[in-house]
C-alpha cells in the first residue's frame, strides 16, 4: 500500500463467501463504484445515500435513503444491515461533498457548516455506529474512512475540504487507539483521484476560485485516473488480506502512473 506498489493485489485466495459491507455515498461516483465491485465479488451490502443508491435492495442488499449528518439514522442502518445480513465485517464511510469552493472569506457560513456536517459529523457518525456494533457482536470489523491528498496537502481555495479530511485522518488515528481492543482495525484511505462527478465540478471551477485546476485538466487529458474497481480491490485486500497494514493513514498507488 505504497507509491510503489507493483499492481493490483491478488485478490484470489481471498474468501469473500458471506462477508458484510456496508458503503455509505453509494449513489454515484466512488462510492456506487465501490458498491457494484464489492457486489460482483459476492459481498453481500448494505448501501445508502441521501438519494437512490447505485444497487437495488434485495437478496444480500440493504439500501436506504438517509443523511449522514444525522446520527440517529445511521445508527439504525446499521441495525437495519446486520438483522437483514448479518454482522458486518466492513464499513466504509464514503459520503462527502467537495462545495463550497472558493477563498474562505468569500464563503456562506451556511454552506461551510453544511460542508463540515457532511464531511466530518458523517464519519463521525458511522465510526460511532460501527463501533458499538463490533462491540454488541463481539468479532472484529474494519473501519474504512475515505481521506484524500487533501488532508496534508494544501489548496487555495478547498479550505474545508482540505480542513475535513485532516480531521478525519486524526479522527481515524484516535479511533484506532480507542477500539483496538475491541477488534476494529481502522484506517483512513486516500484512494488517489478517480474521474467521477466530483472531478467534473473541480474542472468546471474557475481558477479565480481555485487556482490549482489547470493540475485536474492535465490528469483528465492524461487519463490518469484510478478506477473505482481498482480502489475496490486495494480496499478488499486491506479489509481481508492476511497482512493488516499498521498504519492507520494510508495512500492507495495510481492505477497508471503519471505520464
Amino acid at each position: 500500500m505504497t507509491p510503489t506498489d507493483p499492481g493490483p493485489p491478488d485478490l484470489a485466495g481471498l474468501d469473500l463467501r458471506g462477508r458484510v459491507a456496508v458503503v455509505t455515498g453509494a449513489s454515484r461516483g466512488l462510492g456506487a463504484g465501490l458498491a457494484r465491485a464489492f457486489a460482483e465479488r459476492g459481498l453481500r451490502l448494505g448501501v445508502c445515500a441521501r438519494g437512490a443508491s447505485a444497487l437495488e435492495p434485495g437478496p444480500g442488499v440493504v439500501a436506504g435513503r438517509l443523511d449522514v449528518t444525522d446520527a440517529g439514522a445511521v445508527l439504525a442502518f446499521a441495525g437495519e444491515v446486520a438483522r437483514a445480513l448479518g454482522p458486518i465485517d466492513l464499513w466504509i464511510n464514503n459520503a462527502a461533498v467537495l462545495e463550497p469552493i472558493g477563498p474562505l472569506r468569500e464563503l456562506d457560513p451556511g454552506a461551510v457548516r453544511r460542508h463540515l456536517e457532511v464531511n466530518v459529523l458523517g464519519v463521525v457518525h458511522g465510526s460511532a455506529a460501527f463501533a458499538r456494533h463490533v462491540r454488541e457482536v463481539g468479532r472484529p470489523g474494519v473501519l474504512v474512512n475515505v481521506s484524500s491528498g487533501a488532508a496534508s496537502r494544501a489548496y487555495a481555495g478547498w479550505g474545508p475540504y482540505c480542513a475535513a479530511k485532516a480531521a478525519v485522518e486524526q479522527l481515524s488515528r484516535c479511533l484506532a487507539e480507542e477500539e483496538r481492543e475491541a477488534g476494529l482495525r481502522v484506517h483512513a484511505v486516500a484512494p488517489g483521484v478517480i474521474d467521477t462527478d466530483m472531478q467534473a465540478l473541480i474542472r468546471a471551477t474557475p481558477a479565480a476560485r481555485f487556482p490549482a485546476v489547470d493540475k485536474f485538466h492535465a490528469l483528465a487529458r492524461d487519463g490518469a485516473f484510478s478506477s473505482p474497481g481498482w480502489v475496490a480491490g486495494h480496499l478488499l485486500a486491506l479489509a481481508f488480506g492476511p497482512a493488516a497494514p499498521e498504519d492507520v493513514v494510508l495512500r492507495l498507488p495510481p492505477e497508471r502512473a503519471p505520464a
